[in-house]
């Protein structure tokens, strides 16, 4: 039965199926000078697998729909955002976790936010993380993602002597 439980655990966090908003609080939102309607999110610094990794990505959610439209043209310009609601985040290398400022904002009176990345990455690689967003206009709610890469090295050990 034991083993059975085990590869149940293995297997979710394989599939990355178990949530991994937890314990990684405190993040500090720090953005460079940008315009106060645009769409930013900061560089997440590389990792190492094995190594402890403790690190903040800063963002700017729009307040309107023209940021939004510089990159997707299906998206018409100049309307009011109401607000945005950070719903997930996905394709986290196993052994990190993530913990958010806020998951709602009403870009009329907030637009800068932080998400804090910690724990121990199991495994090298590049992985592309998503993140999924509900924003509201009007009554209207529509769900959309974006990705950003985040690499992992192997990381390698000092031989004896010069740790």
């Amino acid at each position: 039965m034991m083993k059975r439980v085990m590869w149940l655990v293995a297997i979710l966090l394989a599939t990355k199926a178990l949530p991994a908003q937890t314990g990684c609080p405190g993040c500090i939102v720090s953005l460079p000078a940008l315009p106060e309607d645009t769409i930013y999110l900061s560089e997440a610094p590389d990792g190492q697998a094995g190594m402890y990794y403790d690190q903040d990505i800063s963002f700017r959610m729009p307040k309107t729909t023209t940021p939004v439209a510089a990159t997707d043209p299906s998206v018409p310009p100049n309307i009011v955002i109401q607000q945005v609601t950070i719903t997930s985040v996905t394709n986290l290398p196993p052994g990190l976790q993530w913990e958010v400022s806020q998951f709602e904002f009403n870009p009329a009176e907030q637009t800068d936010g932080c998400v804090r990345l910690c724990g121990t990455p199991l495994f090298s690689g590049m992985y592309l993380v998503e993140v999924v967003v509900d924003a509201q206009v009007f009554f209207i709610t529509q769900s959309s993602s974006f990705t950003f890469p985040y690499t992992l090295p192997l990381h390698k050990a000092l031989p004896k002597g010069l740790a």
